[in-house]
Formats: structure tokens, C-alpha cells, sequence
């Protein structure tokens, strides 16, 4: 997929798969990146590194999910990309 200018949310940013993700998504362009983890701290040091926004959700909390993507795309648009890692 392109992501030239997409909107990208990675979940399980904070660490492994998801950090190199999140990393890998800036390389290829992606006009921004939301780094959520349920570690905020974690989620805004990856963020932080890729000038991204980072954001502490517990993904098994439907409601924060939801509010994660209503947040994403009040700030930056439709979710062009959305990793559930």
C-alpha cells in the first residue's frame, strides 16, 4: 500500500512489531502517525522519534477505540491505515 501522504494508527506502537511499523510508515511518507499502545509513555517516545502523536489506549476497551478514532480523524482526517498489532 502507499502511504505517500496517508493517516496511519498503529496499535501496539510502544514496542517491537508495532515501533518498527510505526517507524516503517514515516519512512514510506505517511503524513502522520498515531502511535497507540497501552503503555502511554511507550506510544509517545515512538511518536515523539517520528514526529508523530502518541496516545495510551487499551484496545480491549471498546469505547477508547472508538474515541482513539474520532480523535484521529477530528485532528488529521479519515484513517487511511489502521494496524491492530
Amino acid at each position: 500500500m502507499e502511504l505517500n501522504n496517508r493517516v496511519v494508527v498503529i496499535t501496539g506502537g510502544g514496542s517491537g512489531i508495532g515501533e518498527a511499523l510505526a517507524h516503517a510508515a514515516h519512512a514510506e511518507g505517511a503524513r502522520h502517525v498515531v502511535v497507540a499502545d497501552l503503555h502511554g509513555a511507550e506510544a509517545s517516545r515512538v511518536a515523539a522519534a517520528i514526529g508523530g502523536t502518541g496516545v495510551a489506549v487499551d484496545v480491549r476497551d471498546e469505547a477508547a477505540v472508538r474515541r482513539l478514532v474520532e480523535d484521529t480523524e477530528a485532528a488529521h482526517g479519515p484513517i487511511d491505515l489502521f494496524v491492530s498489532n
